[in-house]
Protein backbone atom coordinates (compact mmCIF):
# COMPACT_ATOMS: atom_id res chain seq x y z
CA UNK A 1 0.00 0.00 0.00
CA UNK A 2 1.42 3.35 -1.24
CA UNK A 3 1.43 6.49 0.96
CA UNK A 4 -0.19 4.46 3.94
CA UNK A 5 -0.24 7.80 6.15
CA UNK A 6 -2.43 9.55 3.55
CA UNK A 7 -4.42 6.88 1.79
CA UNK A 8 -7.53 5.09 3.27
CA UNK A 9 -7.18 1.41 3.22
CA UNK A 10 -10.66 1.39 4.63
CA UNK A 11 -13.34 -0.93 2.40
CA UNK A 12 -15.68 2.02 2.15
CA UNK A 13 -12.83 4.19 0.81
CA UNK A 14 -11.02 1.86 -1.37
CA UNK A 15 -14.08 1.13 -3.34
CA UNK A 16 -14.32 5.16 -3.57
CA UNK A 17 -17.83 5.14 -4.95
CA UNK A 18 -20.62 7.55 -4.47
CA UNK A 19 -22.65 5.34 -2.14
CA UNK A 20 -20.25 6.70 0.70
CA UNK A 21 -22.40 9.77 0.82
CA UNK A 22 -25.67 7.78 1.15
CA UNK A 23 -26.50 9.45 4.06
CA UNK A 24 -26.26 13.10 2.76
CA UNK A 25 -27.55 12.40 -0.63
CA UNK A 26 -30.44 11.08 1.18
CA UNK A 27 -30.91 14.53 2.92
CA UNK A 28 -30.37 13.26 6.66
CA UNK A 29 -28.26 16.32 6.07
CA UNK A 30 -29.76 19.28 6.11
CA UNK A 31 -27.27 22.10 7.38
CA UNK A 32 -27.05 24.89 5.02
CA UNK A 33 -23.99 25.72 6.51
CA UNK A 34 -22.84 22.09 5.04
CA UNK A 35 -24.85 21.77 1.94
CA UNK A 36 -23.40 24.71 0.72
CA UNK A 37 -19.91 23.45 0.31
CA UNK A 38 -20.99 19.62 -0.79
CA UNK A 39 -21.10 19.51 -5.19
CA UNK A 40 -23.08 16.48 -5.02
CA UNK A 41 -25.91 18.21 -3.00
CA UNK A 42 -27.00 20.62 -5.35
CA UNK A 43 -26.59 18.74 -8.39
CA UNK A 44 -28.42 15.37 -8.88
CA UNK A 45 -25.97 15.01 -11.54
CA UNK A 46 -23.27 13.99 -9.01
CA UNK A 47 -25.40 10.87 -7.76
CA UNK A 48 -23.53 9.02 -11.16
CA UNK A 49 -20.51 10.93 -10.22
CA UNK A 50 -17.22 8.29 -11.08
CA UNK A 51 -15.58 6.98 -8.07
CA UNK A 52 -12.85 8.85 -7.92
CA UNK A 53 -14.22 12.59 -7.40
CA UNK A 54 -16.36 11.04 -4.76
CA UNK A 55 -12.78 10.29 -3.46
CA UNK A 56 -11.84 13.76 -3.85
CA UNK A 57 -15.07 15.33 -2.37
CA UNK A 58 -14.75 12.71 0.62
CA UNK A 59 -11.16 14.05 1.60
CA UNK A 60 -12.13 17.38 1.70
CA UNK A 61 -15.13 16.98 3.53
CA UNK A 62 -13.50 14.83 6.47
CA UNK A 63 -9.58 16.05 6.46
CA UNK A 64 -7.34 13.13 7.47
CA UNK A 65 -6.07 14.11 11.79
CA UNK A 66 -2.28 13.32 10.67
CA UNK A 67 1.14 15.14 11.28
CA UNK A 68 1.30 15.47 7.39
CA UNK A 69 0.71 19.02 5.45
CA UNK A 70 0.14 16.80 1.82
CA UNK A 71 -2.81 14.43 1.41
CA UNK A 72 -3.00 11.57 -1.57
CA UNK A 73 -5.59 9.57 -3.39
CA UNK A 74 -6.01 7.40 -6.54
CA UNK A 75 -8.55 5.19 -8.31
CA UNK A 76 -9.59 1.84 -7.35
CA UNK A 77 -7.75 0.04 -9.97
CA UNK A 78 -4.31 1.77 -8.95
CA UNK A 79 -4.69 2.06 -5.21
CA UNK A 80 -2.18 -0.46 -4.86
CA UNK A 81 0.24 2.09 -6.17
CA UNK A 82 2.44 -0.37 -8.50
CA UNK A 83 2.30 2.36 -10.78
CA UNK A 84 4.09 4.86 -9.23
CA UNK A 85 6.33 3.34 -6.56
CA UNK A 86 6.91 3.65 -3.53
CA UNK A 87 8.55 6.90 -1.86
CA UNK A 88 8.71 7.40 2.33
CA UNK A 89 7.33 9.94 3.49
CA UNK A 90 10.68 12.39 3.69
CA UNK A 91 11.41 11.82 -0.47
CA UNK A 92 7.53 13.33 -0.40
CA UNK A 93 7.80 16.15 1.60
CA UNK A 94 11.30 17.38 -0.74
CA UNK A 95 9.31 16.72 -3.73
CA UNK A 96 6.57 18.99 -2.42
CA UNK A 97 8.85 21.92 -1.26
CA UNK A 98 9.82 21.94 -5.00
CA UNK A 99 5.98 21.04 -6.52
CA UNK A 100 2.71 21.73 -6.23
CA UNK A 101 1.23 18.42 -7.59
CA UNK A 102 3.23 15.06 -7.99
CA UNK A 103 0.57 12.50 -10.37
CA UNK A 104 1.01 9.43 -11.03
CA UNK A 105 -0.44 8.80 -14.48
CA UNK A 106 0.24 11.36 -17.19
CA UNK A 107 -0.87 11.07 -21.28
CA UNK A 108 1.14 12.63 -24.02
CA UNK A 109 -0.11 14.48 -26.65
CA UNK A 110 2.07 16.47 -29.68
CA UNK A 111 -1.12 18.33 -30.17
CA UNK A 112 -1.81 19.81 -26.71
CA UNK A 113 -4.41 18.15 -24.09
CA UNK A 114 -7.33 20.01 -24.80
CA UNK A 115 -7.41 18.66 -28.40
CA UNK A 116 -6.15 14.90 -27.28
CA UNK A 117 -9.39 14.94 -24.98
CA UNK A 118 -11.35 15.81 -27.79
CA UNK A 119 -10.71 13.63 -29.51
CA UNK A 120 -11.72 10.75 -27.02
CA UNK A 121 -14.79 13.13 -25.63
CA UNK A 122 -16.32 15.07 -28.89
CA UNK A 123 -17.40 18.26 -27.47
CA UNK A 124 -15.74 18.88 -24.55
CA UNK A 125 -13.64 21.58 -25.21
CA UNK A 126 -16.86 24.13 -26.41
CA UNK A 127 -18.38 22.67 -22.51
CA UNK A 128 -15.43 23.73 -20.97
CA UNK A 129 -15.39 27.00 -23.06
CA UNK A 130 -19.02 27.98 -22.33
CA UNK A 131 -18.38 27.15 -18.52
CA UNK A 132 -15.71 29.88 -18.23
CA UNK A 133 -17.69 32.18 -20.62
CA UNK A 134 -20.59 32.07 -18.07
CA UNK A 135 -18.32 33.59 -15.59
CA UNK A 136 -16.52 35.87 -18.08
CA UNK A 137 -13.43 34.34 -17.35
CA UNK A 138 -11.62 32.23 -19.95
CA UNK A 139 -9.26 29.17 -19.94
CA UNK A 140 -5.35 29.73 -20.02
CA UNK A 141 -4.37 29.87 -23.85
CA UNK A 142 -1.31 27.32 -22.90
CA UNK A 143 -3.60 24.74 -21.56
CA UNK A 144 -4.34 24.09 -25.69
CA UNK A 145 -0.33 23.82 -26.37
CA UNK A 146 0.34 21.33 -23.45
CA UNK A 147 3.15 18.77 -24.69
CA UNK A 148 1.70 16.84 -21.50
CA UNK A 149 -1.11 16.41 -19.48
CA UNK A 150 -2.28 14.37 -16.12
CA UNK A 151 -4.97 13.09 -15.25
CA UNK A 152 -6.54 13.14 -11.21
CA UNK A 153 -6.35 9.08 -11.34
CA UNK A 154 -3.37 9.32 -8.64
CA UNK A 155 -2.56 12.38 -6.85
CA UNK A 156 -0.32 13.80 -3.84
CA UNK A 157 -0.59 17.76 -3.12
CA UNK A 158 -0.26 19.68 -0.18
CA UNK A 159 -3.56 19.63 1.79
CA UNK A 160 -3.71 24.06 1.57
CA UNK A 161 -3.90 23.83 -2.22
CA UNK A 162 -6.13 20.61 -2.72
CA UNK A 163 -8.55 22.96 -0.41
CA UNK A 164 -8.20 25.99 -2.64
CA UNK A 165 -9.11 23.73 -5.05
CA UNK A 166 -12.23 22.20 -3.95
CA UNK A 167 -13.72 25.71 -2.68
CA UNK A 168 -13.26 26.72 -5.79
CA UNK A 169 -15.09 23.68 -7.23
CA UNK A 170 -18.24 23.94 -5.07
CA UNK A 171 -19.73 27.47 -6.59
CA UNK A 172 -17.99 26.77 -9.86
CA UNK A 173 -20.06 23.75 -10.70
CA UNK A 174 -23.09 25.34 -9.05
CA UNK A 175 -22.90 28.38 -11.35
CA UNK A 176 -22.55 26.14 -14.36
CA UNK A 177 -25.48 23.60 -13.39
CA UNK A 178 -27.92 24.71 -16.00
CA UNK A 179 -25.14 23.87 -18.46
CA UNK A 180 -23.93 20.73 -17.17
CA UNK A 181 -27.35 19.01 -17.00
CA UNK A 182 -28.07 20.01 -20.65
CA UNK A 183 -24.85 20.02 -22.75
CA UNK A 184 -24.88 17.38 -25.40
CA UNK A 185 -21.08 16.54 -24.24
CA UNK A 186 -22.02 15.33 -20.73
CA UNK A 187 -25.51 13.55 -22.45
CA UNK A 188 -23.65 11.27 -24.65
CA UNK A 189 -21.22 10.14 -22.05
CA UNK A 190 -23.37 9.17 -18.87
CA UNK A 191 -20.99 8.77 -15.94
CA UNK A 192 -17.83 9.01 -17.40
CA UNK A 193 -18.66 12.45 -18.73
CA UNK A 194 -18.55 13.78 -15.43
CA UNK A 195 -14.86 12.07 -14.28
CA UNK A 196 -13.69 13.81 -17.70
CA UNK A 197 -15.03 16.97 -16.84
CA UNK A 198 -13.13 17.09 -13.14
CA UNK A 199 -10.03 15.95 -14.39
CA UNK A 200 -9.93 18.91 -16.79
CA UNK A 201 -11.23 21.57 -14.28
CA UNK A 202 -8.70 20.25 -12.26
CA UNK A 203 -5.71 20.30 -14.89
CA UNK A 204 -6.46 24.55 -16.05
CA UNK A 205 -7.42 25.39 -12.20
CA UNK A 206 -3.24 24.47 -12.12
CA UNK A 207 -2.33 26.15 -15.19
CA UNK A 208 -4.18 29.34 -14.22
CA UNK A 209 -1.98 28.84 -10.72
CA UNK A 210 1.13 28.11 -12.70
CA UNK A 211 1.56 24.90 -10.95
CA UNK A 212 4.21 22.18 -11.26
CA UNK A 213 3.15 19.27 -11.54
CA UNK A 214 5.79 16.59 -11.11
CA UNK A 215 5.23 12.77 -12.79
CA UNK A 216 5.92 9.89 -10.91
CA UNK A 217 6.40 7.75 -13.19
CA UNK A 218 8.87 9.57 -15.37
CA UNK A 219 10.34 11.34 -12.77
CA UNK A 220 10.45 14.90 -14.53
CA UNK A 221 8.92 18.36 -13.89
CA UNK A 222 6.11 20.01 -15.91
CA UNK A 223 5.46 24.09 -15.13
CA UNK A 224 2.12 24.32 -16.46
CA UNK A 225 2.91 21.40 -18.00
CA UNK A 226 5.08 21.73 -20.95
CA UNK A 227 8.62 23.30 -19.25
CA UNK A 228 10.36 20.42 -17.90
CA UNK A 229 12.29 21.28 -14.72
CA UNK A 230 15.07 19.68 -12.52
CA UNK A 231 12.66 19.69 -9.48
CA UNK A 232 13.81 16.64 -8.28
CA UNK A 233 17.11 16.85 -7.56
CA UNK A 234 17.84 19.11 -3.87
CA UNK A 235 19.43 22.15 -4.82
CA UNK A 236 19.13 25.43 -3.80
CA UNK A 237 20.52 27.88 -6.80
CA UNK A 238 21.91 31.22 -6.12
CA UNK A 239 19.04 33.01 -8.73
CA UNK A 240 15.63 32.09 -9.11
CA UNK A 241 13.49 32.90 -12.47
CA UNK A 242 9.76 34.38 -11.97
CA UNK A 243 7.08 33.16 -14.10
CA UNK A 244 4.13 35.01 -15.22
CA UNK A 245 1.71 34.35 -17.90
CA UNK A 246 2.54 38.30 -19.06
CA UNK A 247 5.71 37.22 -19.72
CA UNK A 248 4.53 34.41 -22.46
CA UNK A 249 1.88 37.04 -23.65
CA UNK A 250 4.72 39.28 -24.32
CA UNK A 251 7.24 37.05 -25.98
CA UNK A 252 5.00 36.22 -28.18
CA UNK A 253 4.04 39.65 -29.10
CA UNK A 254 7.78 40.32 -29.23
CA UNK A 255 8.37 37.13 -31.87
CA UNK A 256 5.35 37.68 -33.95
CA UNK A 257 5.79 40.63 -34.37
CA UNK A 258 9.28 40.32 -35.36
CA UNK A 259 10.83 42.83 -33.16
CA UNK A 260 12.98 40.77 -31.24
CA UNK A 261 16.08 42.69 -31.78
CA UNK A 262 14.63 46.41 -30.34
CA UNK A 263 10.83 47.62 -29.52
CA UNK A 264 8.16 49.04 -27.75
CA UNK A 265 9.43 46.77 -24.34
CA UNK A 266 12.79 48.17 -24.20
CA UNK A 267 11.01 51.72 -24.12
CA UNK A 268 8.43 50.54 -21.85
CA UNK A 269 11.33 49.07 -19.34
CA UNK A 270 13.23 52.17 -19.36
CA UNK A 271 10.12 54.47 -18.33
CA UNK A 272 9.73 51.88 -15.62
CA UNK A 273 13.02 52.27 -14.38
CA UNK A 274 12.62 56.19 -14.70
CA UNK A 275 9.58 55.90 -12.61
CA UNK A 276 10.53 53.77 -9.75
CA UNK A 277 13.45 55.34 -9.11
CA UNK A 278 12.52 58.70 -9.63
CA UNK A 279 15.40 59.44 -12.56
CA UNK A 280 15.02 61.18 -15.89
CA UNK A 281 17.13 58.90 -17.85
CA UNK A 282 17.49 55.03 -17.87
CA UNK A 283 19.24 53.61 -20.56
CA UNK A 284 18.93 49.76 -21.37
CA UNK A 285 21.72 47.75 -22.20
CA UNK A 286 22.31 44.04 -22.80
CA UNK A 287 23.89 43.27 -19.48
CA UNK A 288 25.62 45.00 -16.26
CA UNK A 289 28.61 44.73 -17.20
CA UNK A 290 28.29 46.66 -20.24
CA UNK A 291 26.11 49.33 -18.13
CA UNK A 292 29.56 49.58 -16.51
CA UNK A 293 31.67 50.37 -19.91
CA UNK A 294 29.02 52.50 -21.44
CA UNK A 295 28.23 54.92 -18.62
CA UNK A 296 32.40 55.04 -17.78
CA UNK A 297 33.13 55.88 -21.33
CA UNK A 298 30.22 58.59 -20.91
CA UNK A 299 31.77 59.74 -17.93
CA UNK A 300 35.08 59.86 -19.59
CA UNK A 301 34.07 61.82 -22.71
CA UNK A 302 31.95 64.41 -20.92
CA UNK A 303 34.65 64.98 -18.21
CA UNK A 304 38.02 64.40 -20.34
CA UNK A 305 39.21 62.41 -17.21
CA UNK A 306 40.73 59.23 -17.91
CA UNK A 307 41.40 57.82 -14.24
CA UNK A 308 39.14 55.88 -12.08
CA UNK A 309 39.12 55.15 -8.23
CA UNK A 310 37.74 51.87 -7.73
CA UNK A 311 37.69 49.72 -4.44
CA UNK A 312 40.18 46.81 -4.27
CA UNK A 313 37.20 44.41 -3.27
CA UNK A 314 34.90 43.63 -5.76
CA UNK A 315 33.69 41.64 -8.66
CA UNK A 316 36.25 41.57 -11.84
CA UNK A 317 33.70 42.84 -14.18
CA UNK A 318 33.46 46.27 -12.29
CA UNK A 319 37.79 46.71 -12.76
CA UNK A 320 37.10 44.80 -16.11
CA UNK A 321 34.50 47.65 -17.61
CA UNK A 322 37.45 50.52 -17.36
CA UNK A 323 40.01 48.72 -19.24
CA UNK A 324 37.18 48.30 -21.82
CA UNK A 325 36.32 51.98 -21.70
CA UNK A 326 40.36 52.80 -21.78
CA UNK A 327 40.90 53.93 -18.94
CA UNK A 328 43.29 53.66 -16.26
CA UNK A 329 42.04 51.84 -12.45
CA UNK A 330 43.39 53.29 -9.56
CA UNK A 331 42.79 50.82 -6.49
CA UNK A 332 41.89 51.86 -3.14
CA UNK A 333 41.73 49.60 -0.24
CA UNK A 334 38.28 49.34 1.52
CA UNK A 335 36.94 50.35 5.11
CA UNK A 336 35.96 47.96 7.57
CA UNK A 337 32.42 47.39 6.17
CA UNK A 338 34.24 46.17 2.58
CA UNK A 339 32.91 49.15 0.91
CA UNK A 340 34.97 52.61 -0.67
CA UNK A 341 35.74 54.91 1.70
CA UNK A 342 38.31 57.58 2.04
CA UNK A 343 39.95 58.52 -1.17
CA UNK A 344 41.27 62.12 -0.07
CA UNK A 345 45.01 61.35 -0.23
CA UNK A 346 44.82 59.57 -3.91
CA UNK A 347 42.68 62.10 -6.06
CA UNK A 348 42.05 65.61 -6.89
CA UNK A 349 38.67 67.00 -7.89
CA UNK A 350 39.67 67.17 -11.79
CA UNK A 351 41.64 64.42 -12.42
CA UNK A 352 39.77 61.30 -11.25
CA UNK A 353 36.28 59.69 -11.91
CA UNK A 354 35.15 57.88 -8.93
CA UNK A 355 33.87 54.55 -9.20
CA UNK A 356 32.54 53.10 -5.96
CA UNK A 357 30.52 49.54 -5.66
CA UNK A 358 27.40 48.70 -3.57
CA UNK A 359 29.03 45.77 -2.96
CA UNK A 360 26.37 42.60 -1.88
CA UNK A 361 23.22 44.89 -2.05
CA UNK A 362 25.08 47.05 0.72
CA UNK A 363 25.22 51.33 0.35
CA UNK A 364 28.16 52.86 -0.17
CA UNK A 365 27.33 56.01 2.18
CA UNK A 366 30.17 57.41 1.40
CA UNK A 367 28.72 58.48 -2.11
CA UNK A 368 26.36 61.40 -1.28
CA UNK A 369 29.77 63.16 0.47
CA UNK A 370 31.87 61.80 -2.67
CA UNK A 371 29.62 63.37 -4.95
CA UNK A 372 30.31 66.77 -3.65
CA UNK A 373 33.93 66.75 -4.56
CA UNK A 374 33.89 64.11 -7.27
CA UNK A 375 32.47 63.15 -10.71
CA UNK A 376 30.92 59.85 -9.40
CA UNK A 377 29.67 56.60 -10.79
CA UNK A 378 28.09 54.11 -9.09
CA UNK A 379 27.92 50.48 -9.40
CA UNK A 380 24.48 49.32 -8.38
CA UNK A 381 24.88 46.12 -10.58
CA UNK A 382 24.07 44.13 -6.86
CA UNK A 383 21.71 46.41 -5.44
CA UNK A 384 18.90 47.04 -7.45
CA UNK A 385 15.90 48.34 -5.13
CA UNK A 386 18.30 49.15 -2.17
CA UNK A 387 17.87 52.58 -0.78
CA UNK A 388 19.55 54.92 2.00
CA UNK A 389 18.18 58.60 3.75
CA UNK A 390 14.99 57.69 0.82
CA UNK A 391 18.03 57.56 -2.21
CA UNK A 392 18.09 54.36 -4.30
CA UNK A 393 21.40 53.26 -4.78
CA UNK A 394 22.77 54.13 -8.29
CA UNK A 395 20.95 57.31 -8.17
CA UNK A 396 23.34 60.00 -6.18
CA UNK A 397 26.11 60.16 -8.57
CA UNK A 398 26.12 61.40 -11.57
CA UNK A 399 25.06 57.92 -13.08
CA UNK A 400 24.33 54.49 -11.69
CA UNK A 401 24.48 51.08 -13.28
CA UNK A 402 22.52 48.01 -12.39
CA UNK A 403 22.47 44.51 -13.70
CA UNK A 404 19.29 42.27 -14.56
CA UNK A 405 21.62 38.83 -14.62
CA UNK A 406 19.06 36.18 -13.07
CA UNK A 407 20.97 35.72 -9.24
CA UNK A 408 20.41 39.29 -8.72
CA UNK A 409 17.11 40.80 -6.82
CA UNK A 410 15.27 41.58 -9.78
CA UNK A 411 16.15 39.73 -13.65
CA UNK A 412 15.41 39.49 -17.44
CA UNK A 413 17.75 36.75 -17.37
CA UNK A 414 20.76 38.96 -18.61
CA UNK A 415 20.51 43.24 -19.10
CA UNK A 416 21.23 46.02 -17.59
CA UNK A 417 20.09 49.45 -17.03
CA UNK A 418 22.38 52.78 -16.76
CA UNK A 419 20.31 55.81 -14.89
CA UNK A 420 20.93 59.56 -14.58
CA UNK A 421 19.53 62.73 -14.72
CA UNK A 422 22.56 64.40 -16.46
CA UNK A 423 21.10 64.82 -20.54
CA UNK A 424 24.64 64.76 -21.75
CA UNK A 425 25.60 61.74 -20.40
CA UNK A 426 22.33 60.05 -20.97
CA UNK A 427 22.76 61.25 -24.88
CA UNK A 428 26.56 59.53 -24.92
CA UNK A 429 25.54 56.39 -23.33
CA UNK A 430 22.77 56.35 -25.92
CA UNK A 431 25.07 56.46 -28.52
CA UNK A 432 28.00 54.66 -27.16
CA UNK A 433 25.75 51.58 -26.88
CA UNK A 434 24.73 51.87 -30.57
CA UNK A 435 28.55 51.37 -31.79
CA UNK A 436 28.87 55.71 -31.22
CA UNK A 437 26.60 56.55 -33.53
CA UNK A 438 25.30 60.00 -34.07
CA UNK A 439 21.45 59.66 -33.84
CA UNK A 440 18.59 57.72 -34.58
CA UNK A 441 17.14 59.89 -37.46
CA UNK A 442 17.92 58.37 -40.99
CA UNK A 443 20.94 60.36 -41.92
CA UNK A 444 22.76 59.77 -38.48
CA UNK A 445 22.67 56.37 -38.03
CA UNK A 446 25.71 55.39 -40.03
CA UNK A 447 27.71 58.50 -39.11
CA UNK A 448 29.71 57.49 -35.91
CA UNK A 449 31.59 60.65 -34.35
CA UNK A 450 32.75 58.30 -30.84
CA UNK A 451 34.11 54.84 -30.35
CA UNK A 452 31.38 52.80 -28.90
CA UNK A 453 30.20 49.07 -28.13
CA UNK A 454 27.42 47.05 -29.33
CA UNK A 455 25.52 46.86 -26.36
CA UNK A 456 21.88 47.30 -26.71
CA UNK A 457 19.05 45.65 -24.75
CA UNK A 458 16.99 42.98 -26.85
CA UNK A 459 12.87 43.50 -26.90
CA UNK A 460 13.35 39.64 -25.95
CA UNK A 461 15.01 40.51 -22.65
CA UNK A 462 12.51 43.41 -22.29
CA UNK A 463 9.49 41.60 -22.67
CA UNK A 464 10.68 39.09 -19.75
CA UNK A 465 11.95 41.88 -17.23
CA UNK A 466 8.42 44.26 -18.32
CA UNK A 467 6.05 41.02 -17.21
CA UNK A 468 7.42 41.40 -13.96
CA UNK A 469 7.70 44.66 -13.23
CA UNK A 470 4.85 45.00 -11.99
CA UNK A 471 5.92 43.02 -8.37
CA UNK A 472 8.66 45.01 -7.98
CA UNK A 473 7.95 45.73 -4.68
CA UNK A 474 6.64 42.46 -3.44
CA UNK A 475 9.77 40.57 -5.25
CA UNK A 476 12.48 42.91 -2.72
CA UNK A 477 9.75 42.54 0.15
CA UNK A 478 10.24 38.87 -0.02
CA UNK A 479 14.19 38.42 -0.28
CA UNK A 480 14.35 41.09 2.81
CA UNK A 481 11.89 38.60 4.76
CA UNK A 482 14.68 35.62 3.30
CA UNK A 483 18.11 37.82 4.42
CA UNK A 484 16.42 38.19 7.47
CA UNK A 485 15.27 34.72 8.22
CA UNK A 486 18.70 33.93 7.68
CA UNK A 487 20.16 36.67 9.75
CA UNK A 488 18.22 35.55 12.56
CA UNK A 489 20.47 31.70 12.25
CA UNK A 490 23.26 32.71 11.09
CA UNK A 491 24.18 36.45 12.28
CA UNK A 492 24.31 39.11 10.27
CA UNK A 493 28.31 39.95 9.72
CA UNK A 494 28.23 41.71 7.09
CA UNK A 495 25.26 44.04 7.65
CA UNK A 496 22.80 42.78 4.51
CA UNK A 497 19.53 42.61 6.98
CA UNK A 498 19.57 46.14 7.77
CA UNK A 499 16.72 48.68 7.15
CA UNK A 500 16.87 49.47 3.07
CA UNK A 501 19.30 46.78 1.77
CA UNK A 502 18.20 44.24 -0.89
CA UNK A 503 20.99 41.68 -0.66
CA UNK A 504 22.75 40.08 -4.05
CA UNK A 505 23.73 37.06 -1.65
CA UNK A 506 23.92 36.64 2.40
CA UNK A 507 27.38 36.54 3.15
CA UNK A 508 28.88 34.46 6.20
CA UNK A 509 32.11 34.85 8.14
CA UNK A 510 34.70 31.92 8.64
CA UNK A 511 38.19 32.41 10.96
CA UNK A 512 40.52 31.91 7.71
CA UNK A 513 41.11 31.50 4.43
CA UNK A 514 41.39 27.56 5.11
CA UNK A 515 38.65 27.20 6.55
CA UNK A 516 35.83 29.44 4.08
CA UNK A 517 37.36 27.71 1.40
CA UNK A 518 36.56 23.91 2.92
CA UNK A 519 33.20 25.12 3.70
CA UNK A 520 32.69 26.18 0.06
CA UNK A 521 32.94 22.71 -1.19
CA UNK A 522 31.32 21.62 1.94
CA UNK A 523 27.98 23.60 1.59
CA UNK A 524 28.39 22.65 -2.30
CA UNK A 525 28.51 19.57 -1.93
CA UNK A 526 25.13 19.66 0.04
CA UNK A 527 22.91 21.13 -3.03
CA UNK A 528 23.44 24.46 -2.07
CA UNK A 529 25.13 27.07 -4.23
CA UNK A 530 27.53 29.19 -3.03
CA UNK A 531 30.72 31.32 -3.58
CA UNK A 532 33.61 33.62 -2.52
CA UNK A 533 33.12 37.12 -1.54
CA UNK A 534 34.80 37.83 -4.80
CA UNK A 535 38.46 38.48 -4.42
CA UNK A 536 41.24 41.45 -3.85
CA UNK A 537 40.93 42.13 -7.31
CA UNK A 538 44.14 44.59 -7.08
CA UNK A 539 46.56 42.26 -5.65
CA UNK A 540 45.17 39.00 -7.23
CA UNK A 541 44.21 40.13 -10.68
CA UNK A 542 45.90 43.20 -11.78
CA UNK A 543 49.29 43.01 -9.63
CA UNK A 544 48.41 46.64 -8.47
CA UNK A 545 50.97 48.81 -6.49
CA UNK A 546 49.77 49.28 -2.54
CA UNK A 547 48.83 47.50 0.10
CA UNK A 548 45.45 46.64 0.23
CA UNK A 549 44.95 44.68 3.84
CA UNK A 550 40.92 45.38 4.45
CA UNK A 551 40.18 44.12 1.31
CA UNK A 552 42.09 40.74 1.56
CA UNK A 553 41.04 40.50 4.60
CA UNK A 554 37.35 40.39 4.00
CA UNK A 555 37.65 38.53 0.49
CA UNK A 556 39.78 35.27 2.12
CA UNK A 557 37.31 34.68 5.19
CA UNK A 558 34.04 35.39 3.64
CA UNK A 559 31.52 33.33 1.05
CA UNK A 560 27.89 33.87 0.41
CA UNK A 561 24.83 31.75 0.15
CA UNK A 562 21.51 32.09 -1.42
CA UNK A 563 18.59 34.59 -0.07
CA UNK A 564 16.52 34.80 -3.18
CA UNK A 565 12.56 35.75 -2.56
CA UNK A 566 11.78 32.06 -3.82
CA UNK A 567 13.74 30.06 -1.18
CA UNK A 568 11.38 28.25 0.98
CA UNK A 569 11.36 27.92 4.78
CA UNK A 570 12.48 24.30 3.78
CA UNK A 571 15.41 25.74 2.24
CA UNK A 572 16.60 28.16 4.32
CA UNK A 573 16.64 25.30 6.62
CA UNK A 574 18.60 23.49 4.69
CA UNK A 575 21.12 26.32 3.97
CA UNK A 576 21.52 26.90 7.80
CA UNK A 577 22.26 23.78 8.34
CA UNK A 578 24.65 23.11 5.61
CA UNK A 579 26.58 26.37 7.11
CA UNK A 580 26.17 25.38 10.87
CA UNK A 581 27.80 21.77 9.29
CA UNK A 582 31.16 23.67 7.84
CA UNK A 583 31.24 25.60 11.16
CA UNK A 584 31.16 22.20 13.04
CA UNK A 585 28.93 24.00 15.29
CA UNK A 586 26.15 21.45 16.81
CA UNK A 587 22.64 22.45 15.94
CA UNK A 588 20.04 21.52 19.25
Amino acid sequence: MIYQTCFRSDESISLMEASIYSESLSGAVSSPAKSGHCPEQLLSEFQIQPGHFSAMQHFWKNPREDHHDWIGFTSTEKQDGSEIGCFVAGEIELLLEKNNVLSGSTFCSNQGVATQTEKDYPGITSLMLSMFADQNDKIPGIYFDLKIGFTTETLLMKKSLFNQFMDWLTPFLHYSSEKLKSHEFLLDHPGKGLEVVFDRLFNIWCLKHHWTIYDLKTNKSYLDGRYEIDAATPHVSLGCVNYKRAADENLLEATRTGRIAGGRFVEELENKFCEKLRVKHAISVCNGTMADAIALSAMAAKTGIKNVITPALTFIAQANAILHAGLTPIFVDVGEDGLLDDISEFAESDDCIVYPVHLMGKVCRSVSQLANRYPVLEDACEALGSQVKGKYAGTMGIAGTFSMYVSHSFTSGEGGMVVTDDDEIAMLCRSIRAHGRLGDKVEERFRFPRMGFNGKMSNLQAAYATAHFDDFEEIINSRKQVVQKLANQLGDDFGVASDGIVAHGFPVLYPDKTSRDRALIMISKQGIECRPLFSCIASEHFNADGDFPKAENISSRYLYVPCHHQLSDREIGLICQAVYDSKNLIVK
